[in-house]
């Protein structure tokens, strides 16, 4: 059975040649010293940390003190690594409750602190209290979030070590190709930086995996780098755990009498480090080799010694190994009762657990399985909305054309059978029209552009003028003069068509685009009022700003509309349109010194209304002012 090596986060690395306990006698010099609160803190702090690969109970020690000084000083930043470093000495010890339980406190206090790195660090350390625990899926979903965090900042070193661990969880579900992947480049990082402290920890996991491969000769050779890495900077944990592992492939030779070597090498750092769980860890390999040796009795006594730890600490994996190995020992022992009782805890063990892997499968796939039915009723409901509207979109286009092409026909047949009724047929043909608008108004929020695709139908109507005009002798002038205007007014809506189809095929518009069009409006404009003196002015920092294609042509339909409605009513001599941007706001002004009008009094028509609601449409401020005499004024705000 491999012990695998976890890299615990927030910790300062060893200098290269450096060597624990040299700086562990460094930092209680200092304390000597006597010096002020906050920096006797960080030195409790900081024993905490290096005792935790010599000695577990000194690391707790002086990790209490770190705790009450932290917290005397309310220095909540120093709490939280305090927290943390306790934490992973806990972990080193296989006390996986109250790990986590410090884990948690750190999490916390850096969460209130808004400190992304360090809850990112914190999840990679929570990960390996959940590996340690069986709990694999939470295990990978706090390292894979703590590696997106690393990633994003390009923190090279944590990347190395979250690789590292995500490398040994791979091991330990026996993935042993992912591992070594994973391994691989924190390796590399490592010996690039010369990090002996983690290449002491990432050999020793790599050796694991190319040993389980049955790849021997690079086992060997792995291990014997993460020996001397680990004596160099005095991680006597990962020492212990080597020696285990190289005794594991030694007994697994039977080369009995080595393997008995490393394992006593094993058990004397384990004792020197206090930890309770390694050392329980040890007792399933050495009781192996008294098992080969019929040392039946002896094997017996570490392997219950070994049960309490991993009663204490649920680890299901060691328990089930420690029933397996137990059954045999009982069997040669001769005492059937006993062999009987822990065949039947393996077997109860060993099916509770498939039951769980089994009932986390089938909730998963379940999970997969309501996630898709919800995906497929959401995509059918969205293809039947979209069926509904487009059926809208083409009945309304349909009632349309066929009532203008009604209203066609009826008007030529009344050209031709009632001459002497044309007047009066107009008006009605235009009443006709106000009230197909005043309905096309309130229907305005289903299909505000209804009119969109009657391109060809629109230029119908100017071919049908002129010939109705060729065709027939009119003497009435003021027949002839409303049938031109029609056809100049169809004219001017076919040239605003180009302009919604041409912001329609855009996906986006930038300003640039914007300023050419309302250019090209001002100068027709200009054109045809040469007595009234036009002035743009647009930001260049606004030229290359993106607009979808309706917030583009909402805002050029409104500045048109206030162009016509200044030429058609105020009769002013001067128009200033000016466009700025002012922080993350796009401001309009358009201003004449025309004749004004009592905004009290004045009823408001479609022109007014439309600006307003296309302004709005967008999300923008819609301001009118005007008086009597002064000009009018129209501020438009909207927020980027």
């Amino acid at each position: 059975m491999n012990k695998i090596f976890f890299l615990v986060l927030l910790f300062p690395a060893l200098m290269l040649g450096q060597n624990a306990q040299d700086i562990i006698d460094g930092l209680k010099t200092d304390l000597k010293s006597k010096p002020n609160a906050q920096k006797t803190a960080s030195i409790y702090s900081d024993l905490t940390w290096y005792y935790a690969n010599v000695s577990i109970d000194s690391a707790l020690y002086y990790g209490g003190k770190a705790v009450q000084e932290s917290k005397k000083l309310g220095d909540s930043t120093l709490l939280a690594q305090v927290y943390s470093d306790v934490g992973a000495v806990y972990l080193r010890k296989g006390d996986l409750e109250n790990s986590k339980e410090n884990y948690l406190k750190a999490y916390a206090i850096r969460k209130i602190r808004k400190d992304s790195k360090g809850l990112a660090k914190i999840n990679n350390n929570l990960a390996n209290v959940y590996l340690n625990k069986q709990q694999f899926p939470l295990a990978m979903k706090s390292f894979l979030e703590a590696l997106k965090y690393f990633e994003s900042v390009n923190d090279e070193a944590n990347i190395a070590v979250t690789n590292g661990n995500i490398g040994s969880l791979f091991l330990k579900l026996k993935n042993y190709p992912n591992a070594i992947k994973y391994l691989k480049p924190s390796i590399a990082f490592a010996e690039k930086n010369k990090m002996p402290d983690r290449l002491c920890e990432f050999y020793l996991n790599i050796g694991n995996a190319y040993k389980e491969m049955n790849d021997t000769i690079r086992g060997v050779s792995f291990y014997n780098k993460s020996i001397k890495n680990c004596q160099l900077v005095g991680n006597n944990k990962a020492l212990a755990i080597c020696y285990q592992n190289a005794g594991l492939l030694k007994s697994k030779n039977s080369k009995v009498d080595e393997s008995k070597a490393f394992f006593d090498k094993s058990k004397q750092l384990n004792a020197k480090v206090n930890s309770n769980n390694d050392l329980a860890n040890l007792n399933i390999s050495i009781s192996r080799n008294l098992i080969k040796e019929k040392k039946y009795k002896e094997a017996k006594k570490m392997l219950l010694d070994g049960l309490k730890v991993f009663d204490s600490n649920d680890a299901k994996n060691d328990q089930l190994i420690s029933y397996k190995l137990l059954v045999s020992v009982y069997a040669y022992l001769n005492v059937p009762d006993s062999a009987t009782f822990y065949n039947e805890k393996y077997a109860l063990l060993n099916e509770k657990m498939i039951q769980t892997t089994t009932l986390k499968l089938t909730s998963e796939m379940e999970a997969k399985y309501q996630t898709a039915q919800k995906e497929k009723l959401l995509l059918k409901k969205e293809a039947e909305a979209k069926e509904q509207q487009n059926l809208l979109f083409a009945i309304s286009g349909l009632a349309f054309f066929i009532a203008l092409i009604g209203f066609l026909i009826y008007r030529q047949q009344k050209l031709k059978n009632r001459q002497q009724e044309q007047e009066y047929q107009l008006k009605s043909a235009i009443a006709q029209i106000e009230t197909q608008n005043q309905l096309q108004e309130q229907r305005l929020t289903i299909s505000r552009d209804l009119h969109d695709n009657i391109g060809a139908q629109l230029t119908f109507i100017i071919s049908s003028v002129d010939n109705i005009k060729y065709a027939f002798d009119i003497q009435n002038v003021k027949l002839d003069s409303k049938l031109q205007s029609i056809s100049n007014f169809t004219k001017s809506t076919i040239v605003e068509l180009r302009d919604t189809i041409w912001a329609m095929n855009s996906n986006e518009i930038t300003f640039e685009d914007l300023r050419a069009r309302i250019l090209n409006f001002l100068e027709k404009a200009k054109t045809a009022t040469e007595n009234i003196d036009f002035q743009f002015e647009i930001d260049e920092d606004l030229n290359e700003l993106q607009l979808t294609s309706i917030f583009g042509m909402n805002i050029y339909r409104t500045l048109q509309e206030a162009i016509n409605n200044a030429l058609k009513y105020a009769n002013p001599t001067q128009m200033m349109i000016q466009v700025k941007k002012i922080d993350n706001t796009i401001s309009i002004e358009i201003h004449d010194n025309g004749d004004g009008f009592d905004l009290e009094n004045v009823i408001k028509g479609n022109g007014l209304l439309n600006m307003e609601k296309r302004i709005e449409s967008i999300g923008g401020i819609y301001k009118l002012q005007s008086e009597v005499g002064k000009g009018t004024s129209v501020s438009i705000l909207i927020h980027l």
